[in-house]
């Protein structure tokens, strides 16, 4: 099962988006650097800015860069 392990360890970063308060924020943005939605909010929420922005977009990308291929472990 190495490449079930592959995607789990690509994953496990992004799966712990989920766990933090702004977690619906992260996963609006998410789904706009994936083509899927936009990081658009409702209120109260409030959009993601600044540091906290810039790092959360920087391990997205990562993320999505190192993707694994299927076929491929």
């Amino acid at each position: 099962m190495p490449e079930a392990r592959a995607l789990y360890e690509w994953f496990l970063p992004l799966l712990r988006l989920d766990v933090v308060p702004k977690f619906v924020q992260l996963i609006k943005l998410v789904q706009q650097e994936t083509g899927t939605g936009s990081e658009r909010v409702r209120p109260p929420r409030l959009k993601l800015e600044g540091k906290e922005r810039d790092e959360a977009l920087a391990l997205i990308r990562e993320r999505l860069a190192a993707r694994p291929r299927e076929g491929k472990a």
